[in-house]
């Protein structure tokens, strides 16, 4: 099958709050695929920032827990040619395709992409005259340019094609958007008008990623060729004043800045040729890729099997937290999911910085 990521720049459903109300249903389209595909949450590295953090554990397997807290693994670690899924499906004789809506080198997938197995790059230098919204390309733009590319490719050849979209980047508020277009909050527990203001901001970037979402299921369901599509958010970010919205709605108790709900993002899988309900729970970033070939039975690199097998023990070891197959989280971790971590770790280094005995098996 051909298969499309899309890593929604910091969205999540954020009509889950409690206490606040919105005047319109602010992600009807990810509601109904919900009834059709795989969904859950990814458990996300990242909190405010850090978008690159987050793809690159969905692209490879690996996990930034067990790299040194602050580095960037593009700009860093992936300076010879780097085990992905992009490679992985490039040996199998896929076409692989990046796309995002900012300058390229940012954060160095320029320099970055090749060694992980992408062989072309559109980035925002390469748009002509694009739809901008928030003074970023929209996500009404990128999922025109992702149709536009996937018509143009080998036909001989299924396509994997990685997007990473920016119309909802922080910093928000209200002004950012003309004022007959914005969500309304209609209800809410509470909160300091600016506060508001960059509510209704974000709220709109996340209906909008919803109709992009819908838009691109909705050429793909005309197509012949079977293909999965998975879609996610990379991260949360602050909302209002410190924590202010996630706080007064009960999200997170006051002061608890590490809460895991700050870290799950929404996640769909949705393919053109199955329509069965699975409910995935919470799992990793780095788990996103092994679950999704898993789902649609198709044959996997040895970490992604590896990394299957470890759901079964947990979901996630991410930023000192582990979640558990219940869906539980702790800071602590039994004495098999230790052994699992480790030989996490043990096998990322392998294919990182050792001798890559891994592929010698393969």
């Amino acid at each position: 099958p051909n298969i499309i990521y899309v890593m929604n720049e910091s969205f999540w459903d954020v009509s889950r709050l409690e206490g606040v109300a919105f005047d319109r249903e602010l992600t009807p389209n990810l509601t109904k695929l919900k009834e059709e595909g795989a969904f859950g949450y990814c458990y996300s590295p990242s909190f405010g920032g850090g978008t690159c953090d987050v793809e690159f554990e969905a692209l490879t397997g690996f996990s930034v827990e067990h790299l040194p807290f602050g580095s960037k693994p593009y700009q860093q670690y992936v300076t010879k040619d780097t085990f992905s899924l992009a490679q992985y499906l490039k040996g199998q004789g896929y076409s692989t395709l990046a796309i995002h809506g900012y300058y390229g080198r940012m954060w160095s997938r320029n320099t970055a992409y090749p060694r992980l197995g992408i062989d072309d790059f559109i980035s925002l230098e390469d748009f002509v005259n694009p739809d901008k919204r928030r003074g970023f390309i929209s996500d009404h733009a990128m999922t025109q340019r992702i149709i536009e590319e996937y018509e143009a490719r080998d036909p001989s050849k299924p396509a994997f094609i990685h997007a990473v979209t920016m119309q909802n980047h922080t910093t928000y508020s209200a002004d950012r958007y003309p004022a007959d277009e914005l969500v309304n909050v209609l209800e809410h527990p509470g909160f300091t008008s600016e506060t508001i203001s960059q509510l209704r901001d974000f709220a709109t970037g996340v209906y909008e990623a919803d109709a992009a979402l819908g838009e691109l299921i909705d050429y793909f369901r005309t197509v012949e060729e079977p293909t999965i599509i998975v879609f996610w958010g990379d991260h949360y970010n602050p909302l209002g004043t410190g924590y202010e919205v996630f706080e007064k709605t009960g999200y997170i108790d006051k002061g608890e800045t590490g809460s895991p709900s700050l870290r799950k993002t929404d996640l769909l899988v949705w393919s053109n040729y199955c329509d069965s309900a699975v409910d995935l729970g919470t799992v990793a970033a780095y788990e996103i890729s092994p679950v999704m070939m898993d789902l649609y039975g198709l044959d996997k690199p040895l970490l992604f099997q590896y990394l299957t097998d470890q759901l079964t023990v947990m979901r996630a070891r991410t930023r000192g937290v582990t979640v558990n197959p219940d869906g539980t989280a702790s800071e602590e971790m039994s004495e098999q999911q230790r052994q699992y971590y480790d030989s996490h770790w043990l096998l990322q280094y392998d294919q990182m910085f050792g001798e890559d005995y891994l592929h010698a098996l393969a």
